[in-house]
């Protein structure tokens, strides 16, 4: 199919589309029912629908397919058909560096602003740097894996039997474990074992290690209260071999998904449950040493992953999310023991979900915090996290 008609496709969808469903849901169902386009069509028509978002709200005066071409042309770093055939001058220019190709956007759309691609700056957390947010959106995430212990040596003899070109995504080995990143897109499924010798993790969540990190006890009750993925739960376990750990969540299907994880992972927790942790009678009656709380959270700082979610974004969302965090926490450090630990976790950059829910949570007295920052994953083109760690007095 001609590029000028794969662009009027990606036109059309973005007309039906209104961000109610993630975006790569909603393509799967429009190529279901329009299945004349092949495999290769439908790759570079969905390539276009995730350009228009990359631009977030800069540009938004323009038309679809000029946005389209414009995030075509700042995202991708090698000659791309579509811009020799509909975009020939700045198919030429494809290679240059990024802010090289910001300059030749603003010549040709002098209203352009980069900030604008993020426009709340005013609301993040005070560490961040906006500007280099706002560059991040236009760099395709990368994909990052953390290796189970003891499975480095196999993990590394399989991806070179695959062929499957990796880098080193802790030279400088801060973290306990081995992190390895990927050309977004790589293919593991068949590479390795799932979750057994290695989990898909992103680096930001691997670097809340550094607030999980163990101390001298081995054995002890811990509850990773929104557990999600699991993804968090297997890191605990690998960190504290010796914990008995609880697990919940509020999604069923959620925790049908976790069983079969854990299963894959080798780890039996202890209790596995369903809750609604803003409501006291579902909170537990035990009480642990250390809770994990991944809270429900704007998801801002994985937007470069679904930039569909920053494009559709009220930021009158953030306040309701704040309610539902400081009723979670209030709640779940009754179940925290004298001198237990909380560590708790958004995957926001916004402020009033951060150090402000970190501010609330000292009000009471009762609580000491240890150490918070911002994890700025978008140098690395990972996500971005906050991550506080408490310890409660009596």
């Amino acid at each position: 199919m001609k590029f000028d008609n794969l662009l009027r496709y990606a036109v059309r969808i973005l007309a039906a589309y209104a961000g109610e469903i993630p975006l790569h849901s909603f393509l799967k169902n429009f190529f279901r029912e329009n299945p004349q386009m092949g495999s290769r069509d439908r790759k570079q028509v969905s390539e276009m629908c995730y350009c228009f978002f990359r631009m977030g709200h800069a540009l938004k005066n323009v038309s679809a397919e000029e946005r389209i071409l414009s995030g075509i042309f700042l995202s991708n770093h090698h000659q791309e058909q579509i811009l020799e055939q509909l975009r020939p001058d700045w198919h030429r220019l494809v290679e240059k560096t990024l802010e090289e190709k910001l300059e030749i956007i603003c010549l040709k759309f002098p209203d352009f602003q980069l900030t604008d691609i993020f426009p709340w700056k005013s609301l993040i957390s005070a560490d961040m740097d906006h500007q280099a947010f706002c560059l991040s959106f236009l760099e395709k995430p990368r994909l990052f894996i953390r290796v189970r212990p003891g499975q480095e040596q196999v993990l590394k003899a399989k991806l070179t039997q695959h062929n499957i070109e990796y880098l080193d995504a802790d030279p400088n080995s801060l973290l306990p474990f081995k992190t390895y990143s990927f050309n977004g897109g790589t293919k593991l499924d068949n590479v390795f074992l799932l979750n057994l010798e290695a989990v898909i993790q992103d680096l930001s969540s691997q670097r809340t290690a550094l607030y999980l990190k163990p101390d001298a006890k081995r054995e002890f009750e811990a509850w990773d209260c929104c557990a999600g993925s699991g993804g968090k739960s297997i890191l605990l376990t690998d960190l504290y071999p010796g914990c008995r750990l609880t697990v919940s969540d509020i999604r069923e299907s959620i925790l049908k998904n976790l069983s079969t994880r854990f299963r894959d992972a080798g780890i039996e927790p202890a209790h596995l449950f369903s809750a609604d942790l803003t409501d006291q009678n579902d909170i537990p009656r035990q009480s642990f040493n250390f809770i994990v709380a991944d809270l429900p959270c704007t998801g801002s700082g994985t937007w470069s992953r679904t930039p569909e979610a920053l494009y559709y974004f009220n930021p009158e969302m953030i306040s309701n999310y704040r309610q539902r965090q400081e009723k979670i926490l209030s709640n779940i450090i009754r179940r925290l023991k004298p001198n237990g630990i909380l560590v708790y976790i958004t995957c926001s950059v916004f402020a009033d979900e951060n150090e402000r829910i970190s501010a609330k949570l000292l009000e009471s007295g009762n609580m000491k915090l240890e150490k918070h920052a911002i994890l700025n994953g978008y140098a690395e083109a990972a996500d971005s996290m906050y991550v506080a760690r408490f310890t409660k007095l009596s």
